[in-house]
Formats: structure tokens, sequence, C-alpha cells
């Protein structure tokens, strides 16, 4: 069945009507006709199976036929991530919304070699936040990620105080393994993960996060590359911390 994403305001007790591109898509990529079914998601946690019922007009409209919430559960991941190089940025967006990010703050670093002037980097938030939000779509995710403004790494420390847990990401700790450190904080209910750029963080960047409460952390004795570093950090937290459901525990 294929699905979409429509905003909150465009959908009544009965009826969702569906503009823009993603009309665009059902009608003239999918060639959808009406009675045919699709899943529609608000992005804050309403899923529908809906019948098309009107094709013509600017805004298609579909009639609910079946609605359902997810509630938000931890873990709650925050991926602040150390800008990369050339679209690597375009990958670690993707795949980490397809492993359960929540949100994704884009970060400046000593070893940053991107230099974004105000109107490009408006652009490349729109463009990243398109990609979440197709990833999302992909994988049936009931809410969106969300991407944020290009920052300063002390900006994202500051930012970072109200997460239960915050962990560093660096390829020269050699005694806690994030998995170790996530054993002993199963209690954690939102998640802050600092990721760096090529060439990981300076000396000086890892001493601030130390000093504002960051836990540094290992992934292992392989060096990874800061694309594959994000993802598997990403997917490791959301494997640890995960609750598991009933039916997994027999119950």
């Amino acid at each position: 069945m294929h699905s979409c994403y429509v905003p909150p305001t465009q959908i009544s007790d009965d009826t969702i009507c569906i503009g823009g591109p993603e009309r665009n898509h059902m009608l003239n990529v999918l060639r959808l006709k009406p009675r045919d079914p699709v899943q529609v998601f608000d992005g804050k946690g309403n899923s529908y199976i809906a019948s098309l019922c009107e094709i013509r007009s600017p805004l298609l409209q579909a009639k609910i036929l079946q609605h359902q919430f997810q509630p938000r559960t931890p873990p709650y991941v925050t991926l602040f991530q150390g800008l990369p190089k050339f679209n690597k940025m375009d990958l670690i967006i993707q795949k980490t919304t397809e492993v359960g990010v929540d949100e994704m703050v884009p970060m400046i670093c000593c070893r940053s070699i991107p230099k974004y002037t105000a109107v490009a980097q408006k652009k490349r938030i729109d463009r990243w936040q398109q990609i979440a939000n197709e990833a999302a779509k992909q994988c049936k995710r009931p809410r969106l990620a969300k991407v944020f403004a290009v920052q300063s790494m002390d900006r994202c420390l500051e930012q970072a105080t109200n997460l239960d847990l915050r962990l560093l990401l660096w390829e020269n700790e050699d005694r806690h393994e994030l998995k170790q450190i996530l054993h002993r904080h199963q209690e954690a209910k939102s998640i802050g993960l600092f990721v760096g750029p090529e060439g990981g963080f300076s000396a000086e960047e890892v001493e601030m996060a130390l000093q504002s409460g960051c836990l540094p952390v290992t992934l292992g004795g392989n060096i990874l590359r800061t694309e594959t570093a994000a993802i598997v950090g990403v997917a490791l937290v959301m494997y640890e911390l995960t609750p598991a459901k009933d039916s997994e525990l027999g119950q």
C-alpha cells in the first residue's frame, strides 16, 4: 500500500486532503484512481488507512477508513553530527532516520571543511529535511525526524544539557565501549550522540565536551568513517535502549 505524509491541518474527522508533491506523486507517478487505498501519516504519531474519493480537485480527498495512534516511546536520540565533506550528510540523515533518530543537528567543528553562507545553509537544511521525510516515508515511521539549523559545537553542548545521557564518539577512547555505557544507563530516555567530522574532534573540543558532562565512548578497535560511526552509533543506542515488546518477552 502506498504511503504519504500530510500535515495535521489537512486531516478532519473523516476526510484527508492531499496536496503539493504528494498529490502529484499519487496522480502522475503512481497513477492512483478513486477507491484506491493509501496509508497516510501526519508525522505526529497518527496513521490512517484511507480510500481516494476525489482526484480532480487541487487537493486529493480521501475518506478515512481506519485510524491508529502510536505514542512516542523512548529512547529519544539526538545526533549532533560534525559537518562532513561533500554529500556525506545526505547519507547520514537518510540512514539514521531509518534506524530511529529523532533529531539531527549539523555541527560546525574545528575540522569541518564545509562553510555555508546563510542562503546556502537554508537550502541545505531544506534539502536535508526533505531527505529525512522521504526516509521516514520509506520505512513508514509514524513520526518525522527533525533537522535543525547548523550550530557551533559549544552551542550544541549547551543544547544537550537537558538530555539524560550525552555520549562523545572518540577514536582515542580505549576504556568505555558504547555498549558497556548503555548497559549502565538503561534508565536513560533522551540521548545525545556527538560524532566528529573527518579527522575527528580536536583535543580542545574533546576537553570542552568532557567539561560539559559528555561521556567518551568507543565503537571498538576499528577507526570508522564519520558517516559509518553516526549510523552504527544511532543503531546501537536504539537496539540497546528500546524496550522489548510484550510479544518479544513471550507474554
